[in-house]
């Protein structure tokens, strides 16, 4: 009964994974695909003397650490205030989630509109000491900008993870804890934050994972003609790849950086079995 699934699953996810492997080591051209020079690791000896590749490097892993604690959080507050919800908690749940179900490119067009120079956002922030620029456009708030759009589109999933996190908690324990008299703050450090740890970690590690990949929201942001625009402020690793790949012809060169990028999720991957309680 497994063997239709794991056909496919080699098919779609290990073929071209081993692929990718392979041209890792080829100089290959997208316009003669079949011409291909093997080149040892020059591709990979090239990559980490690239400028290009290292900056891509440190725009991705500065990415992911605003990211990946802002994210999490933002979506343990707000589940732990949802749980305070006597009605309507399934409703509010839902809006939270709807962000992560809807179009990359719908959502990321309309924050273009409210961060642009003079726009609502962007006008109201400057009240604050944030310079009133067109976001995406600026070299210095660009990736800030990105960051924002990721956030607002991911949040939602890890707010509904950690609210089903805090339904598991045994109530027992809020009412003991309660009896001895803790307050709210001292029930939600001591009782809630330590139930929620394997799904802090799942969460932790799962957006590690997504974050290092973004690429939607930086190709929208360019508009679809230099990626990493502006002046190559959001050109993480997957755009870099994208770029190398597609746009120069240097599918083996692409090839390389993709399997570096490939060596960095299972790093993440170990790292998070790890670290992961027993019970989780």
């Amino acid at each position: 009964m497994l063997t239709p699934a794991i056909v496919l699953l080699a098919w779609w996810f290990v073929t071209p994974i081993v692929q990718s492997v392979v041209l890792s080591f080829q100089q290959v051209s997208k316009f003669r695909f079949d011409e291909r020079t093997f080149v040892g690791l020059q591709n990979y000896s090239e990559l980490f003397a690239d400028d290009a590749f290292r900056r891509s490097l440190g725009i991705t892993a500065t990415f992911v650490l605003f990211v990946v604690p802002a994210q999490t959080v933002l979506a343990i507050l707000v589940a732990a205030t949802l749980q305070g919800v006597a009605r309507g908690r399934t409703l509010f749940r839902t809006v939270f989630f709807v962000p992560y179900m809807t179009s990359t490119v719908a959502i990321t067009t309309i924050f273009m509109q409210l961060f642009v120079k003079g726009g609502p956002v962007s006008s109201t922030l400057a009240r604050f000491g944030t310079p009133d620029v067109t976001w995406y456009a600026d070299t210095g708030m660009a990736l800030i900008f990105l960051v924002i759009v990721y956030v607002y589109m991911f949040v939602g999933l890890y707010i509904v993870i950690f609210v089903g996190g805090m339904e598991s908690i045994p109530a027992s324990l809020y009412e003991a804890a309660t009896m001895d008299g803790a307050g709210v703050v001292r029930r939600f450090w001591h009782v809630t934050l330590p139930g929620l740890r394997p799904y802090a970690v799942f969460v932790v590690v799962a957006g590690v994972i997504q974050a290092i990949q973004v690429f939607d929201q930086a190709y929208v942001i360019s508009g679809g003609t230099v990626l990493g625009s502006p002046a190559g402020a959001t050109s993480t690793i997957v755009v870099f790849i994208y770029q190398q790949a597609f746009r120069l012809n240097a599918i083996g060169y692409g090839s390389a950086a993709t399997v570096v990028l490939l060596a960095t999720v299972i790093i993440a991957g170990v790292i998070s079995r790890r670290i992961a309680p027993k019970e989780a």
